[in-house]
């Protein structure tokens, strides 16, 4: 009687409820106007008109257009407003993840999915204000996944009604608004339209949002005011930007972005490795199969384990103060600091890739998931080109975050073992236990500030 009642469960709509209340909940504890929002409510009081100001910015700071008339818009309005849309947006997310990832309305899976998006560190969005850093990134990932269900939903022959287009393409437009999210669109689309023609089928949904991400990357190329503030962010973050040539801003952008996920634990970047050891060890053939299904989890923990004694145990915390950063190469302990790390990254994406691949039984399944870790790699590397490649921070990563965590629900879903599901939801737990914490204690001391 209970497996019947669980079988007819609509497990989809219960985790959509239950990740709306979590969200809205969380929300709750946000405390607004901080950080770049209270600057932009200064900007906006200098403005009668909100078109005067938004040409303005686009001539002298941001091609963001969209983005930056939803938040001159925002921040008029009481910080409620902001917390329900936002809560909405998660809501979005969550939706579409399940249309891509699981399909099927009764599938038990909606609860691995919900601990997977509960478990990303939500204080990410706050770290530069949170209407402003939201509408940068988490929004558009948001509407991004959205146009990638529609793209899966054509892929299974689900009837896509024309009012879905008219929401796709409408979350193509803003998606392409910013240009991290645009270069995804183009990216993961343009795999969408290999894999159409691939199996001959029709692709001009897939043709039309590339085209929106092409023209998204081009309109942020030339948007005057982003040479503007290019220059300004050189002047204010990283003086020595332009001594600087394409090696070293590659070296010390990859080198920032592998210390971010060692330096400190990181449950999704554990629990990632974890798996592709795991899952790795279950299809290895050889002795080398295996080595290399090892060494993600072993580089994270003897990097991670480094950090601690040299930041905790010895008190050498490394500090960075963006004009200056402690990664650049300026005595030999650095310098063998910086190549370990460059070694250590290079290794962990080699030895990743070719377990994923060993590990996904499906060829497309293969390419599709090595091909989300490549986009969202590529696309925070690209910050390399940008004085903001250190200052920008956590936000940054978060398609990096989430292709880790497509990964993880993938390989979890694999899962047979009872013992190994235990663990892998006690480290889910873990993880959004300490996205609270971080994330409402950040709160608390931004309300005590």
């Amino acid at each position: 009687m209970k497996l019947v009642k669980e079988q007819n469960t609509n497990w989809y709509a219960t985790m959509m409820f239950v990740n709306g209340i979590f969200f809205f909940l969380l929300h709750l504890t946000f405390v607004g106007f901080t950080n770049d929002d209270s600057f932009f409510v200064i900007v906006r009081s200098q403005w009668d008109s909100l078109w005067d100001l938004l040409v303005h910015r686009y001539e002298t700071d941001s091609s963001r257009v969209l983005s930056e008339a939803i938040l001159f818009t925002l921040i008029d309005m009481p910080f409620w407003v902001w917390q329900i849309l936002d809560t909405l947006i998660c809501i979005l997310l969550y939706h579409s993840l399940s249309v891509i990832l699981i399909g099927e309305k009764k599938d038990k899976h909606h609860i691995l999915l919900f601990l997977i998006v509960a478990m990303y560190p939500y204080m990410h969005v706050g770290s530069a204000g949170w209407i402003c850093t939201s509408l940068n990134y988490m929004w558009p990932l948001a509407t991004l996944l959205y146009v990638l269900s529609g793209a899966v939903r054509r892929y299974r022959g689900e009837r896509v009604s024309w009012l879905q287009y008219v929401g796709y393409t409408l979350a193509m437009i803003f998606t392409a608004n910013c240009e991290m999210s645009a270069t995804m669109l183009f990216l993961t689309l343009a795999m969408a339209i290999w894999f159409a023609i691939w199996e001959k089928r029709k692709c001009g949904y897939e043709i039309f949002g590339t085209v929106i991400g092409i023209a998204g990357i081009v309109f942020a190329m030339s948007a005057p005011g982003n040479d503007e503030r290019t220059i300004m962010e050189a002047e204010n973050w990283m003086p020595e930007f332009f001594d600087l040539n394409i090696l070293e801003k590659a070296r010390l952008c990859a080198v920032f972005v592998f210390e971010h996920f060692v330096a400190i634990p990181d449950v999704i970047f554990f629990l990632f490795s974890l798996l592709v050891a795991y899952e790795g060890i279950k299809v290895a053939q050889r002795k080398r199969d295996k080595v290399m299904a090892l060494l993600p989890v072993c580089i994270d923990v003897i990097y991670t384990g480094c950090y601690f004694v040299k930041d905790f145990l010895i008190g050498k915390k490394t500090r960075y103060d963006f004009a200056y950063p402690a990664i650049y190469m300026t005595d030999g302990k650095i310098m063998f600091v910086q190549m370990a790390e460059v070694i250590g990254l290079i290794v962990f994406i080699i030895a990743s890739v070719y377990t994923l691949w060993r590990i996904y039984p499906q060829l497309k399944l293969k390419l599709a998931a090595i091909w989300a870790l490549g986009c969202g790699f590529a696309v925070r590397m690209a910050l390399m080109l940008s004085p903001t490649m250190f200052s920008s921070w956590h936000r940054t990563l978060i398609f990096m975050y989430f292709a880790f965590m497509v990964n993880i629900f993938l390989m979890a879903k694999k899962c047979e073992k009872p013992w190994m599901k235990k663990v892998i939801y006690t480290i889910l737990v873990i993880g959004i236990i300490v996205n609270l914490i971080l994330t409402i204690g950040l709160q608390i001391r931004k309300g005590m500030g």
